[in-house]
């Protein structure tokens, strides 16, 4: 048996940003259904479809560029995979490129992921002080909350791989390096902006990128 890893990348966009991780996995299961793909199963008493991602898009936010890695059982055409998926796909999934993969090519690893985000017009002159204020530190730590309530830290400014703002659109754009263990998210980026009261009040973000080891 000739088995073939392809990297897919797809947005998720629209009313789809409500819907968690284990929902858009069960999603997905129904589309490969759907489109006939040759899909792997790993073994034991509760067999699953051999997919992964990288990184799971937090609940709320749009996904303009996400991966999700999947193993088939035998090989396919990536052109006619990635018409059959659109061709089944649902109303704000799209998918934008598969790739295959050679045998040497190591799993998907996060680095980074882009996000962006429109500021409203009262609050850009004091975000502009802000982040100049902020880019001059060497570390900004937080307390960041986890699921359990335990208070951990983060440094923010040492996870901010780049900060851009535009007075004239509003767009804040972000680059957040991917950690082992807690990292900075939207949250405490937001939180050291002042700007998190904002957070899916007037500020909704979204991931624009996903930055792969090795891309």
């Amino acid at each position: 048996m000739v088995r073939q890893r392809i990297r897919i990348r797809f947005s998720k966009l629209g009313n789809l940003k409500y819907i968690g991780h284990k929902d858009l996995l069960r999603a997905f299961v129904s589309l490969f259904r759907r489109a006939r793909l040759p899909f792997a199963m790993s073994g034991g008493y509760h067999p699953k479809i051999k997919m992964s991602f990288p990184s799971a898009l937090a609940l709320g936010i749009e996904g303009f560029d996400e991966v999700l890695e999947l193993e088939l059982k035998e090989p396919v055409n990536s052109s006619v995979l990635l018409a059959d998926l659109n061709r089944q796909s649902i109303e704000g999934l799209n998918f934008l490129s598969a790739k295959i993969l050679n045998e040497t090519e190591r799993k998907a690893k996060l680095i980074s992921s882009v996000y962006e985000m429109i500021v409203p017009d009262q609050f850009c002159s004091e975000t502009v002080n802000r982040i100049k204020d902020f880019l001059l530190q060497k570390s900004v730590v937080v307390k960041k909350l986890n699921n359990k309530n335990n208070a951990k830290e983060v440094d923010v400014r040492n996870d901010i791989n780049d900060l851009k703002f535009q007075t004239e659109t509003g767009i804040l754009q972000a680059e957040i390096i991917s950690r082992n263990g807690p990292e900075t998210g939207i949250k405490e980026l937001l939180f050291v902006l002042n700007l998190d009261k904002e957070y899916f009040q007037t500020i909704f973000p979204k991931r624009i990128k996903c930055v792969l080891d090795g891309e």
